[in-house]
C-alpha cells in the first residue's frame, strides 16, 4: 500500500472509532489520577514516615536505601511505576489489535489481555522491562511517553555541564545518538510482548532487537511524518480557535475574558485528548508495521456496541461538568491583574557569552546585561586562600591536569584560562569581590567542597565580605549544610542558601535563609512550603525560554541562568500589559 493511502487509511480510522479512543484517553487518565498517582504519593509518604526524612536528596539518599523497609516501598514504588507505564503502552496496542484483527471487543477484552502478561511483572523481568522503557525515552519523548513518563529526562544541568567541553560534547551527544538507536531497535517490545502470549519481556526485547535490523530508516520515515502531521494539525486548531478572541478583543473590551476563557478550554481538552489520538495512531502504524497481514484486512468498521460506557450521557455529562469548572477557573485567572515578578536573575558564573566563566570579564558582562546579581564558585588554594573557580582540576579552562589544591593563589593567578574564544586569569576571591563592588553588582558566592578545605575556609570568606561591608547585599550558599550553619553563626547578617541538586518530597530541612532548588525538582508546592516556613526559594540552571516562563510565573525569588538578558526581557514581558492572546499562550 503506498504511503500517503497509509495515513490516509489511518486517519479515517481515527475518525470511525473516535468516540473510543476517546472514552479511552479518558479512562487511562482517570485510572491515572484515581489509582496510580495516589498510590505512589501514598507509598512515598511511607518512605519519608521509616526514614524520618522530609524529602530525598542526594545528601541523604543512603539513608532511603540502607533502610530495609524504606527499600522495600522505594521497589514497590519502582514496580507500580513500571507496570503503569506498560498498562498504558499496551492498551493501545490491544485496542488496534483488536481492531485489525476484527475481533469482538469491550473494555474487559482489552484489559483482560493485557492482564495476561503481568505476572512477569512480578519477577525480575520487571527489570528488563524498566531498563528497556529507559532505553526508548527518546523514542518516548517524541510522542510514545506514558502519562507517568511525560516529566522524565536528563536534568538540563547535566547536559549544560558536558557540552561545556569538547570531550562533554562528543559524550552527550554521542550517547544521545547510541540511545535513540536502541530505542528505535527496541521500538517494538510491548507490541510483540502483549500480543504474543508466550513471548516473556525478554522475547519480546530480542525479537524486537531481530525484527528492526535494517528497518530503522522506515520507523524513523513514520515517526517523522506522523508526528509532522501531529504538529500541523495542532498548530491549525490553535490558529483557528484563536482567530475569534484576536477580532474580539478590541470590539468587546468587558465580554473578552470570557471568550478567552471558553477558547483556553476548549484548547486544553483538546491538547489532552490529541495526544492519547497521536498514541493510538502510532500504536496502530507500529502493529500493523510488526505484522504486515494485519494491514492487509478488509477496511475496519466500527463496533456498534458500547466500550466503556454503556450510558454515553454520563460520560458526556461529567466532560460537561469538567469543563465548565475548568471555563470558570480559567476565565478566573484571565481577568487577574499581571503580578510584577519580583524573581531576581542571577547570571550563572558570570556571562559566558561575554568572558570566561568565574572571571571578571564575565563579571563585568553580566553586569552590562543588567544581572541583578551574579553567582560565583570559591575554592580553597594550596595555601589555604581564595580563589574563584569551579572545576576541581584545571583541565576544563586551560588544558592543565592539576588540581586546585596542588598550586597556591599566586601561582593560579599567573594562569590563562580560556572557553569560548575568550580569555582572562583567575582571580582571587577578594579581587573579584572588589571588581563586583566597582560594577555595582551584587554576588551569589557559592562555597565549594572537594575534601582538602581547612576548618578556617568559611571564616576567610566572611573575613573578606566584612572588609568590603557586603554582608546584608551579597549571599551565599552551598550543597553542605553545615557549611552554612558555620557561615551564619559567624556573621548573622549574611543570608545563606541551602543548595539541592535534586529532590523528591517536600522542601528539605535546612537552617538557610533560601533554599536553591535544581530546576528538574522546582513546583509549585515546593514554592508555597517555603513561603510558608518564611524561606525564599531560587532555582537553577534555567537557560530555556519557557522554563524561564515556568519559574516567574511561580514569583520565585530568584532564576539561576546562563541567560541573563533573556530571562530579563521575559521577567519584562511579565511585567507590561499583554493582550489576551498572548495570556492564553502563556497558561497553555
Amino acid at each position: 500500500m503506498p504511503l500517503w493511502l497509509k495515513f490516509k487509511e489511518r486517519f479515517i480510522n481515527l475518525r470511525n472509532y473516535f468516540p473510543i479512543y476517546f472514552q479511552s484517553v479518558f479512562f487511562l487518565r482517570l485510572l491515572q489520577v484515581i489509582v496510580v498517582l495516589p498510590l505512589l504519593s501514598y507509598l512515598f509518604i511511607q518512605v519519608l514516615k521509616v526514614t524520618g526524612l522530609t524529602s530525598i536528596t542526594e545528601n541523604n539518599l543512603m539513608v532511603a536505601i540502607q533502610n530495609p523497609l524504606a527499600l522495600v516501598v522505594i521497589a514497590l514504588i519502582g514496580l507500580t511505576t513500571v507496570f503503569f507505564i506498560y498498562y498504558e503502552q499496551a492498551y493501545y496496542v490491544v485496542l488496534a489489535y483488536l481492531q485489525r484483527s476484527h475481533q469482538d471487543y469491550h473494555l474487559r477484552t482489552v484489559l483482560r489481555k493485557i492482564h495476561r502478561k503481568a505476572r512477569y511483572f512480578l519477577s525480575f523481568q520487571s527489570l528488563l522491562f524498566l531498563l528497556y522503557f529507559v532505553l526508548i525515552l527518546p523514542i518516548a519523548s517524541l510522542g510514545m511517553s506514558a502519562g507517568l513518563a511525560d516529566n522524565l529526562y536528563l536534568p538540563h544541568f547535566i547536559g549544560d555541564e558536558l557540552v561545556k567541553s569538547t570531550q562533554g560534547f562528543f559524550i552527550y551527544f554521542g550517547s544521545l545518538l547510541v540511545l535513540f538507536y536502541l530505542s528505535l531497535r527496541l521500538i517494538y517490545t510491548v507490541i510483540f510482548f502483549v500480543i504474543e502470549e508466550e513471548l516473556s519481556i525478554f522475547g519480546a526485547i530480542k525479537k524486537s532487537w531481530q525484527y528492526t535490523k535494517g528497518k530503522c530508516l522506515k520507523t524513523i520515515g513514520f515517526l517523522v511524518i506522523t508526528l509532522g502531521i501531529y504538529a500541523l494539525m495542532i498548530g491549525l486548531v490553535t490558529a483557528t480557535l484563536l482567530l475569534p478572541l484576536i477580532v474580539i478583543e478590541p470590539l468587546l473590551s468587558v465580554g473578552a475574558p470570557f471568550v478567552a476563557g471558553f477558547i483556553l478550554t476548549l484548547l486544553q481538552i483538546v491538547l489532552f485528548f490529541s495526544f492519547g489520538f497521536l498514541q493510538m495512531v502510532l500504536a496502530d502504524g507500529l502493529l500493523c508495521f510488526a505484522y504486515p497481514k494485519l494491514e492487509q484486512a478488509s477496511p475496519l468498521q466500527p463496533t456498534s456496541k458500547p466500550f466503556l460506557f454503556k450510558r454515553p450521557f454520563f460520560f458526556y455529562g461529567a466532560l460537561s461538568l469538567f469543563f465548565l469548572i475548568a471555563f470558570g477557573a480559567n476565565a478566573a485567572s484571565l481577568t487577574k491583574i499581571l503580578y510584577q515578578p519580583n524573581t531576581q536573575i542571577v547570571a550563572h558564573r558570570g556571562y559566558m557569552a561575554g568572558g570566561v566563566e568565574n572571571t571578571i570579564s564575565a563579571l563585568q558582562a553580566a553586569a552590562k546585561q543588567g544581572a541583578d546579581y551574579v553567582e560565583m564558585d570559591v575554592l580553597e588554594t594550596k595555601d589555604h586562600q581564595l580563589v574563584v573557580f569551579h572545576d576541581r582540576t584545571l583541565s576544563r579552562l586551560t588544558n592543565r591536569q592539576e588540581s586546585i589544591s596542588e598550586l597556591t593563589l599566586a601561582e593560579l593567578q599567573e594562569i590563562t584560562v580560556h572557553s569560548g574564544g575568550f580569555e582572562d586569569k583567575i582571580p582571587s576571591f577578594e579581587e573579584y569581590v572588589q571588581a563586583a563592588i566597582t560594577a555595582e553588582m551584587k554576588l551569589v558566592v557559592e562555597l565549594k567542597y572537594y575534601g582538602w578545605e581547612s576548618p578556617e575556609m568559611e571564616a576567610n570568606v566572611v573575613k573578606i565580605l566584612q572588609k568590603y561591608n557586603v554582608t546584608q547585599s551579597y549571599l551565599v550558599q552551598s550543597l553542605k549544610e553545615e557549611s552554612i550553619v558555620k557561615v551564619k553563626a559567624l556573621d548573622p547578617n549574611i543570608r545563606t542558601g541551602y543548595l539541592v541538586a535534586f529532590n523528591i518530597g517536600n522542601l528539605p530541612a535546612t537552617s538557610a535563609d533560601f533554599v536553591v532548588i535544581e530546576e528538574f525538582s522546582l513546583n509549585e508546592r515546593l514554592v508555597e512550603q517555603a513561603r510558608q516556613v518564611g524561606k525564599g526559594i531560587m532555582t537553577w540552571t534555567v537557560n530555556e525560554e519557557e522554563l524561564v516562563r515556568r519559574a516567574l510565573r511561580l514569583n520565585i525569588d530568584g532564576i539561576i541562568t546562563n541567560e541573563p538578558s533573556q530571562a530579563k526581557r521575559v521577567r519584562q514581558s511579565f511585567e507590561e500589559n499583554r493582550t489576551l492572546v498572548e495570556r492564553v499562550k502563556e497558561l497553555l
